[in-house]
């Protein structure tokens, strides 16, 4: 039996690309399938192709979410008991398909005063970079005014692991460059943006892990005062250490262009040029 040779539809070409730092992770994480990336940037340009050949695409189901909930809940919770926060997406119910707050972060930042704080949870930004529109849901992002006026800004994503994987560390380069690019726009002033993954402490770790491990909860119970978690604060891409407390530094190669594509290529990691 012969089988018919289907063509994708032709991806825009007049308008920017749409894609998500999820979509990239993801990307990744699945030993970089391109028909996972192909068949996701039609679907982001809106293209319903595969409901017209009666093909219904699988999402995750919500248990094998529920874990990663249920942490995000608590730090959350934890959060809030030791900063002023502002959290969008229980702003806005939870739904899925709420507008941008790329203006109430930029507000955010311009009304904060020194010696103060605030932890914005779940902003979700639109920002169209180096032919791009990149969307996506930061899990939260701590502000803080230094006493001379100076903003130190903290990204942070929340993962329901043991490990941080390059995935998720390239997931908030992602969200580094978003940020930038937004603040860049509307003319915010900050010092370097840092980048940080809160994840979960192992369940039952040996004595060595606990010694490497040990820089890690140190820079959770200083920055967020967390006792239940681990912080991996990450070098940005162009190698400058972190200037928020805390160890376990992971610094990617240096990089002289602000493009997804450069900030992809950050060790240990597959080769990740090869998406679009």
């Amino acid at each position: 039996m012969t089988s018919a040779i289907v063509s994708l539809p032709v991806l825009p070409a007049n308008r920017p690309m749409r894609l998500t730092p999820t979509d990239v992770s993801q990307f990744v994480r699945l030993e970089q399938c391109e028909r996972f990336l192909r068949f996701r940037l039609a679907e982001r340009a809106g293209q319903k192709f595969m409901e017209d050949y009666d093909v219904t695409p699988q999402r995750i189901t919500p248990l094998l979410s529920l874990s990663g909930h249920e942490f995000e809940e608590g730090v959350e919770k934890a959060l809030g008991s030791h900063f002023h926060t502002v959290h969008y997406a229980a702003r806005a119910s939870q739904d899925h398909n709420r507008p941008d707050n790329d203006r109430e972060v930029v507000t955010e930042a311009r009304k904060l005063q020194p010696g103060k704080a605030v932890l914005l949870f779940q902003p979700r930004l639109s920002v169209e970079l180096a032919g791009w529109l990149l969307r996506g849901d930061l899990d939260l992002v701590r502000l803080e005014r230094q006493a001379d006026g100076t903003l130190l800004v903290l990204i942070g994503d929340m993962k329901s692991t043991v490990e941080v994987k390059v995935e998720h560390r390239l997931q908030v380069v992602f969200y580094l460059l978003m940020l930038e690019c937004l603040f860049e726009k509307e003319g915010i002033a900050h010092d370097s943006i840092q980048m940080g993954i809160l994840f979960r402490p192992p369940a039952d770790p040996t004595p060595e892990e606990q010694i490497e491990l040990q820089p890690l909860k140190d820079a959770a119970k200083q920055t967020f005062d967390l006792d239940d978690a681990f912080l991996e604060i990450i070098a940005d891409s162009w190698g400058r250490p972190a200037a928020f407390p805390g160890g376990g530094v992971a610094r990617p190669t240096r990089c002289s262009r602000r493009t997804p594509q450069c900030a992809a290529r950050s060790p240990p990691s597959p080769d990740t040029a090869a998406w679009p």
